[in-house]
């Protein structure tokens, strides 16, 4: 196709037939093909249409902005997928006149007004030339891989990870990348990656803004109130003090009030004059329970957690922007990083994700021959900030221990998948979806122990699952497809 030229057709036909010009209107109600200067651009409007890992055949997503959160949700959903031919994408978020939230845009790689992407060409042109740098590199980075995939990703898009002010993020600013890779996410673990990139090298952090959290929860949405120093009580009302020149008294205002004029109690002179009669020294303010007092104390009510705090006692964040340096760059595009040696890519008795997808497939295969259930289990290893901060320094062979020790606590006959720093993948072979999960809770359970004793791990430490029992009727990629609509881990 001439480079010059641009035209739409709804997916799935083939060219020339219905093809029409980008000016003129097309069926919103379905996704479309289009191409232009090149490109095949996929546009998304039925959301439940799409397959994540499926968005590898496009060079760019388009995504239709007239469902804000399902635009999101896609955007979250391709951010956090483990193919870099996917969430290195170039997106762009179909507004038309509408304006985007921040924190889609952030996501995104702009917005369009209408459905061409010719005033971002530029702009595809690097991300696409880049991720083909990078595509198949093989890394020896030993940290954890959601930061290697923070960090190529800033590098297709040479631009910062800047921080969004957002009512919607726990502490008040989101990173929405960062958001969309980690798990069920606690905003310490997000601090913590950071700084260890920081530390690194990889990262330079520039400061935005410093926020004030809950030293409970990290939650950003506090209200700050005045108490009694004497009874913590939170109903109370404040007065000027009044000193009268002419004999000296000093009372609260309420003392002179007489018929809406200001009459002295001690010396009955009215007072007409502020500045030539009398002047108000301070404030005073008294509770409900008859404590007066000049300065209350000031605590934090924390709106997520409910937790009552002392200003003190508040959390206090630098919120940074992060560029990416020179050693970044350099690992995004070699996979080297000079400060550590290179590991071996895969662990013993594991399998890589496109094996697994091949015995996923066999067993589904044998098990409509033999009449027997098997099942699939995602297994997520949600470890608290301080464990994951604890053992940051060599968390590559952090992990795989982890991840040894789970193994050796499998059956011989399951095979499982390292999907990445924390997620799982088991095919438990002629066994029920009952049995699986009973068993993985108890493996769950042991494995907890064995963190806590051997890597400091904390109280705060989890390790979720779900088992699914596997459909003879659909082939691998729909199992998997099923998970993933549940789990969003693709």
């Amino acid at each position: 196709m001439d480079n010059s030229s641009t035209s739409i057709e709804p997916k799935g036909t083939e060219a020339g037939g219905g093809v029409f010009q980008v000016s003129k209107a097309f069926d919103r109600r379905q996704n479309a093909v289009l191409r232009e200067q090149g490109l095949d651009i996929l546009i998304v409007k039925n959301y439940e249409d799409v397959k994540i890992p499926s968005l590898a055949a496009y060079d760019v997503v388009m995504i239709d902005y007239n469902a804000e959160q399902r635009a999101f949700e896609l955007l979250s959903a391709i951010r956090a997928s483990v193919y870099e031919e996917v969430y290195l994408m170039p997106c762009f978020l179909l507004t038309y006149e509408k304006e985007a939230r921040p924190r889609d845009l952030a996501l995104s790689d702009g917005a369009l007004k209408e459905p061409s992407v010719i005033s971002h060409f530029s702009l595809i042109e690097q991300i696409l030339t880049r991720i083909s740098e990078i595509i198949g590199v093989k890394s020896d980075f030993s940290g954890r891989k959601v930061l290697l995939k923070l960090i190529r990703y800033l590098y297709t898009r040479d631009k910062p990870l800047t921080p969004v002010a957002t009512r919607n993020a726990h502490t008040g600013y989101s990173y929405p990348f960062l958001e969309a890779n980690i798990m069920y996410f606690e905003y310490q673990e997000i601090f913590d990656l950071l700084d260890v990139g920081e530390e690194k090298g990889m990262l330079k952090a520039d400061f935005m803004d410093k926020v004030h959290l809950c030293g409970n929860c990290n939650g950003g949405f506090l209200n700050y109130r005045e108490v009694c120093p004497k009874c913590g009580s939170r109903k109370h009302k404040s007065q000027h003090t009044i000193h009268h020149f002419v004999c000296g008294y000093v009372g609260p205002e309420s003392d002179f009030m007489d018929n809406n004029k200001l009459t002295c109690p001690k010396c009955d002179r009215q007072l007409r004059h502020i500045g030539v009669d009398y002047d108000k020294p301070s404030l005073i303010t008294e509770c409900e329970n008859g404590h007066v007092f000049q300065e209350p104390n000031v605590e934090a009510y924390c709106f997520n957690c409910h937790q009552v705090s002392a200003i003190d006692e508040l959390k206090s964040h630098t919120i940074n922007e992060y560029n990416l340096t020179a050693s970044g760059a350099n690992l995004a595009v070699s996979g080297k990083a000079k400060e550590v040696t290179k590991e071996p890519t895969e662990l013993e008795g594991f399998v890589s994700l496109s094996v697994f997808k091949t015995f996923l497939q066999m067993e589904i295969q044998r098990q409509s021959l033999s009449n027997k259930t098997s099942a699939v289990t995602y297994v997520n290893l949600m470890l608290a900030p301080s464990t994951l901060k604890q053992n940051s320094e060599n968390f590559n062979e952090f992990s795989r221990e982890i991840a040894r020790v789970f193994k050796s606590q499998l059956k011989p006959t399951e095979v499982v998948t390292f999907i990445n720093d924390d997620s799982f993948l088991v095919i438990s072979p002629e066994e029920g979806q009952e049995a699986v999960s009973q068993r993985i809770n108890e493996i769950k359970q042991a494995l907890l122990i064995w963190v806590k004793s051997n890597f400091e791990g904390s109280k705060k430490d989890k390790i979720i699952s779900e088992t699914f029992e596997l459909d003879s009727s659909k082939d691998g990629s729909s199992v998997l497809q099923q998970i993933n609509e549940r789990l969003n881990i693709f």
